[in-house]
């Protein structure tokens, strides 16, 4: 009787997860709205802010102003860095976001595709 409530269960647990995921393969997902604040940026812009936001780059204890990084974008003609402000990320772009912009309320353009990132951070 032990062994059958186990299968009982394990049956349960694989309809469960089978249910789940065919679920998610309907057509019928709604976007939600963004953050207020929010704003959408160029791509390259974007790829420099989940470079720096996917390594953990925001370090506890910095400085109230730190740069981290600095990238000439193509797409913008203009430089745009990445630094911390009272322990906030913030990016700034003469372009996307001239007056600064925390990276968390950075929103990818459309059809975005994440750059793929090496093992190691780069040392800037």
């Amino acid at each position: 009787m032990n062994i059958s409530k186990h299968r009982l269960i394990l049956l349960a647990a694989f309809a469960f997860v089978g249910f789940g995921l065919t679920a998610c393969q309907s057509d019928k997902h709604t976007m939600v709205e963004p953050p207020p604040g929010s704003k959408t940026i160029c791509t390259q812009c974007y790829d420099e802010v989940y470079k720096v936001t996917h390594w953990g780059s925001a370090r506890g204890g910095a400085p109230s102003r730190q740069t981290h990084t600095r990238h000439e974008c193509t797409s913008c003609k203009t430089e745009m860095s990445i630094y911390s402000e009272n322990g906030v990320l913030m990016v700034k772009c003469a372009k996307c976001a001239p007056e600064g912009l925390a990276c968390d309320k950075c929103l990818p353009p459309k059809d975005y595709v994440p750059p793929k990132l090496s093992d190691e951070p780069s040392a800037k």
